[in-house]
């Protein structure tokens, strides 16, 4: 094994192990809030497991540099990622957030789904279209109609409700 592979194991058990510190903390402040139980769980109980969860594959981490052979595992793991694709998921699903409030459930979520069937994975127009308002659509159906939860009131629905009166 090179100097780079060592300096890259040397890497991983440093920051393994501050992130196993960083979940431990995360799951003691999850604990010092109400847990409750498996099927009624309290308001840590969440912040509680991804500590846990945090913690554990940080140990995993930790623990596998000891046995991997060289530092060519993490070159592999990269290799062939398209960052650009994810860049712009983060930036898409980030403007969603933030237009939300404005343009309502229906368009910003109608917006969001095309631009990841046609901008992301290209499909056909067509497609894109019809898979946007159906996902979109089954997704109200079940949020606002059954679940009967309530989504930001946006342009399109102010504009139809003024329409109506």
């Amino acid at each position: 094994m090179g100097q780079k592979g060592l300096e890259l194991k040397k890497n991983d058990r440093y920051t393994s192990l501050v992130w196993a510190g960083f979940g431990i903390y995360i799951a003691f402040e999850g604990c010092q809030l109400k847990l409750g139980t498996f099927h009624n769980p309290g308001c840590g109980f969440l912040v509680f497991g991804a500590g846990a969860i945090l913690s554990i594959l940080s140990t995993v981490l930790f623990i596998q540099t000891f046995f991997s052979k060289n530092g060519e595992g993490i070159k592999i793991l990269w290799k062939g990622v398209q960052w650009f694709k994810g860049i712009k998921l983060m930036a898409s699903l980030f403007i969603y957030v933030l237009v939300l409030k404005w343009m309502g459930f229906l368009m910003s979520t109608f917006l969001l789904l095309f631009f990841l069937f046609q901008g992301l994975e290209s499909q056909k127009w067509r497609v894109s279209l019809l898979l946007s308002v159906i996902s979109t659509a089954v997704c109200y159906l079940i949020f606002s109609t059954f679940l009967e939860f309530r989504f930001p009131e946006g342009i399109l629905e102010k504009v139809f409700g003024q329409l109506s009166q």
